[in-house]
């Protein structure tokens, strides 16, 4: 257990802040978690309402409900929405308030760091939605093909709108994800060994490295086309070389692993609910466990199975077809073993159960109907109708809203200290999967008949007319089960019973501690004996023994919380408002810019030189801060990959300009590349100084590897200002769109690092960055020499490779 662990807490706090500046600059884990969840139901009842009046539009033939460029918006609004603003935030907000209780830690690795997570979420779904209210919401589709997103196609703010605030909710999630990674994996309690961990967490781990991963393509697909739309690139122009489905790959390779993004932290949930309503332990939980990593893995290999009508060829629709049924071997696991949790068990039919029950068969029926597009022949005929409309809503809402609805009812009493009531929630659960079925299931055999996706309206005479009613009074009817939820929880609020510490006989930790738990959640850390640790506990294991109680663990510092901060609220309106100037003028970007790294230098120098919070060092052994960084550079792997195998798919494509090799300057390029590599050598010597509290040679060698970093960026823009004398530029054609965009972003990289070097630098001058805190220089070294590995692959593939 780390220091800083300990260090958060002994005993509850005198005096709980309360008030709204409280909840603005809150970094508890609890706090944020209900921040989370609050803000996406608000955007899950916009989404719902536009999904409402999409349904009320095809209701009938000919309908007149909106009008064709009204449904093209809602619908694109609808998908996105539901995806990036209402579910991944709802389980975000699962992730934020449980993560930590279930492991036995007392807050998230990096709260601060959490709480900016969090307002970067809300002011990019902010952002989005204000689309609205300036007339000209997104409406190219919630996956924006190209080339319906180009400039050509779309010459208006829409897709603007679109794109920016993607790479906003991007960054956010990106940021979470690697909070998360490094809380399971360096923050768990004395005994908990990853075999030990409860399901949802490690479904929790699995969603986060996916994050991490899987938002690099993405990022790059959007800044491609950010590019293209703002500065004139052609990354996605068919005429100067371009290819459309460049845009398809990077969407999809991020697409795909989305659906297990949204959809794992549901089967987390239901490997909680099921075997504390059936007590008993999870059938097979190493297995569930397993299958688990094995759904992500896979998931990063089927992407193409979206594809399979742009004419890729018989051996790649081939291998991605066995890769999709592959990925059904995976996911039926999971199905067996809760069937099998719940034979046998004494069942206690609470309405989380109803749900948990409601997932596995709706998942089936979704999961069946996925594997029949792992069938190119029968993609091709189902694509682009209502028969994938049908299968993607009962994946996402049989899969993930009926689990998020089985941990809301599962957790309401650890959250708020109330229990909602049973009676009203299994009528709930009834209307909502009723309703849900009498939505969807028709939508198959409207899809099998020919109703294409997409189209706002209809002529008579199609067999279309009743079924396309009876979905749209079964989407009324889902309305009706969430207003239903809202009574029940508003009732709960209101005047609910009080709830116990632990209300159902739980299995994991959180029900050790109170409901709702402390500002420290536990008085002392939990010791762990097994997996279903307080079940071992309080009922022994299966032969009655109960694990012998551990003294608890000192806890030396008493109380440290961390303190409260408005930085995260600061560095996300200079964000935004960077978004809003990009739409309106350079002067407001400027201004948005400098409220960003205003806020950023503040965020990154608050409580520094805190002694509680010196030592991060976790579980792993590893400072906490070098795990993150790690993480981190991971993900900024994929990023660089990504941009690095797009150059090389449009290397010699270009239909007009230059040659390359004619005006690139290798001699220049070549000492500039021996200036970074030295100036690593530079900054093993600074971490060496620092180490040994050599206070000369420690600044000697900071200021050095900056000032290297500053020849590098001169070199560079020499050689930029070069090559537009030579008659390239962005514009010119695909080698300047994609040489500009792949070196300039890797200067991008070297400036934020020399940025941080200074910063040190400065610390270091006003003595406030002793020996003992040595590993900040280690990880600002670790991201610099990865720069410098980056550079390498850059300037062989560009420079030296014909």
């Amino acid at each position: 257990m780390s220091t800083r662990e300990l260090s958060l807490g002994h005993a509850a706090p005198a005096h709980v802040e309360t008030g709204v500046w409280s909840w603005i600059t809150t970094v508890d884990h609890k706090r944020i978690g209900i921040l989370y969840g609050v803000t996406a139901l608000a955007f899950f009842l916009i989404g719902g309402i536009e999904a409402l009046v999409i349904r009320l539009q095809l209701a009938r033939p000919d309908g007149h409900v909106v009008d064709a460029d009204t449904f093209n918006a809602l619908f694109t609004m609808h998908g996105t929405t539901m995806v990036f603003l209402a579910v991944m935030p709802l389980n975000a907000a699962f992730f934020n308030y449980m993560i930590p209780l279930l492991i036995g830690a007392r807050d998230v690795a990096f709260p601060r760091l959490n709480a900016l997570s969090y307002w970067i979420f809300l002011f990019g779904g902010v952002f989005l939605n204000a689309s609205f209210l300036v007339g000209a919401p997104p409406n190219g589709g919630w996956f924006g093909y190209a080339n319906l997103t180009t400039r050509q196609f779309s010459p208006g703010l829409n897709i603007d709108f679109w794109v920016l605030s993607l790479q906003v909710l991007g960054a956010s999630s990106v940021m979470a994800g690697v909070n998360f990674i490094v809380t399971i994996l360096n923050m768990r309690a004395p005994g908990m060994t990853l075999m030990r961990m409860p399901l949802f967490v490690w479904m929790t781990l699995v969603v986060q490295f996916l994050i991490v991963l899987a938002f690099p393509p993405i990022t790059v697909g959007l800044i491609f086309l950010m590019f293209d739309r703002f500065f004139g690139t052609h990354f996605y122009d068919v005429t100067a070389g371009g290819d459309l489905h460049l845009w398809q790959h990077l969407f999809w390779i991020f697409g795909h692993p989305e659906v297990y993004i949204l959809i794992l932290p549901a089967f987390g949930i239901v490997s909680e609910v099921l075997p504390t309503f059936a007590r008993k332990p999870l059938f097979g939980a190493p297995v569930v466990i397993y299958s688990g990593v094995l759904i992500g893995f896979f998931g990063f290999g089927v992407w193409s199975h979206h594809m399979f009508a742009v004419g890729m060829g018989p051996i790649a629709d081939a291998t991605f077809s066995m890769g999709t049924m592959l990925i059904a071997i995976p996911t039926g696991v999971k199905i067996f073993n809760w069937l099998a949790t719940l034979w046998g068990g004494a069942i206690r039919a609470t309405t989380a159960l109803h749900y948990a029950v409601g997932l596995i068969a709706a998942f089936t029926i979704g999961g069946l109907s996925g594997v029949m597009h792992a069938s190119p022949p029968v993609d091709l005929q189902q694509t682009d109708t209502y028969f994938v409309v049908a299968h993607f809503h009962y994946v996402l809402i049989g899969g993930s809203l009926l689990g998020l609805f089985a941990g809301a009812y599962y957790w309401w009493p650890k959250i708020t200290g109330r229990l909602l009531d049973e009676r009203w929630g299994k009528l709930q659960f009834w209307v909502t999967f009723v309703a849900f079925n009498v939505t969807f299931f028709p939508q198959h055999y409207l899809g099998a008949i020919g109703m294409p996706r997409r189209i706002y309206t209809y002529p008579p005479g199609r067999w279309w007319d009743f079924w396309n009613l009876v979905s749209t009074v079964g989407a009324f009817g889902i309305g009706v089960g969430v207003l239903l939820f809202l009574v029940i929880a508003g009732r709960s609020l209101r005047s609910g019973t009080r709830a116990p510490a632990d209300p159902w006989d739980g299995r994991t930790l959180e029900w050790r501690t109170s409901s709702p738990p402390p500002v420290h959640d536990f008085d002392t850390i939990p010791p762990v004996h097994g997996r279903d640790t307080f079940w071992r506990e309080k009922h022994g294991d299966s032969r009655g023994h109960r694990p012998a109680p551990a003294p608890p663990a000192p806890e030396p510092h008493g109380i440290h919380l961390p303190p409260p901060s408005y930085w995260p609220v600061v560095i996300a309106l200079g964000v935004i408002v960077a978004g809003i100037g990009a739409l309106v003028s350079l002067a407001v970007v400027v201004m948005g810019a400098a409220l960003t790294v205003i806020g950023a230098w503040a965020f990154a120098l608050e409580h520094h030189g805190d002694p509680a919070l010196a030592d991060q060092t976790g579980v792993l052994g590893v400072d906490s801060r070098k795990v993150a960084l790690w993480t981190f550079l991971g993900s900024e792997c994929l990023f660089f990959g990504t941009l690095i195998a797009s150059y090389m798919a449009y290397k010699g494509r270009s239909v007009v300009g230059p040659h390359p090799h004619e005006i690139l300057n290798i001699p220049l390029t070549t000492i500039s590349t021996f200036d970074l590599l030295m100036s690593s050598l530079l900054m093993v010597l600074a971490l060496a100084a620092v180490q040994r509290g050599d206070t000369f040679q420690a600044r000697l060698w900071i200021f050095g590897t900056a000032f290297f970093g500053l020849i590098f960026l001169g070199f560079q823009a020499w050689e930029f200002t070069s090559f537009v004398h030579e008659g390239l530029t962005l514009q010119t054609n695909l080698f300047g769109s994609t040489f500009f965009v792949l070196t300039g972003f890797h200067g991008a990289h070297v400036t934020l690092g020399v940025a941080w070097l200074l910063t040190l630098g400065v610390l270091h001058l006003r003595g406030r960055l002793p020996a003992r805190d040595a590993v900040k220089v280690e990880v600002a070294g670790l991201y610099w020499h990865f720069v410098d590995i980056v550079w390498i692959a850059i300037f062989t593939l560009v420079y030296l490779v014909p």
